[in-house]
C-alpha cells in the first residue's frame, strides 16, 4: 500500500519502466535495434524527481528498494522521463468526472471514439 500520491505514481512508474524493458529487449530480438531511450511521461514531479535523483526526497526512506530499479534504468540511459501539463492528460477520461467536451477530445485521443 502507497503511503503516499508520489509512491503510488513513482511505483507506477517502475512498473513502466519494467515493461518498456522488456519491449526493448523483445524489439532487440527481433532484428530491431533501439538507439534512443524510451520516454515515460508523468504528472507527478515528485516521482519523476525522484526517478532522476534518488536523494530529491528525505521521506522517501520507506519506499522499497525493488522499486528503486526506474532510477537505474533512467542513468543507464534506457528510459528518459518527461512532465505532462495536466490539461494535457489523456488518461484522465479513465480516471476522472470530466465535462462533456473535455471527455470527447480525450476519448478521441485514445481511439476509443470517432471523429
Amino acid at each position: 500500500m502507497a503511503l503516499s500520491s508520489t509512491e503510488a505514481e513513482y511505483v507506477a512508474l517502475s512498473e513502466a519502466g519494467c515493461e518498456a524493458h522488456w519491449l526493448r529487449n523483445l524489439c532487440e530480438e527481433l532484428g530491431f535495434p533501439q538507439s534512443m531511450p524510451t520516454t515515460l511521461i508523468g504528472d507527478n514531479l515528485g516521482a519523476l524527481a525522484m526517478a532522476q535523483n534518488l536523494q530529491f526526497h528525505k521521506r522517501s526512506k520507506h519506499i522499497e528498494m525493488k522499486w528503486h530499479w526506474i532510477h537505474d534504468l533512467v542513468e543507464r540511459g534506457i528510459v528518459q522521463t518527461e512532465s505532462v501539463w495536466d490539461p494535457e492528460q489523456t488518461a484522465d477520461a479513465l480516471t476522472k468526472a470530466l465535462a462533456r467536451p473535455k471527455h470527447k477530445c480525450h476519448t478521441m485521443e485514445m481511439g476509443l471514439a470517432s471523429v
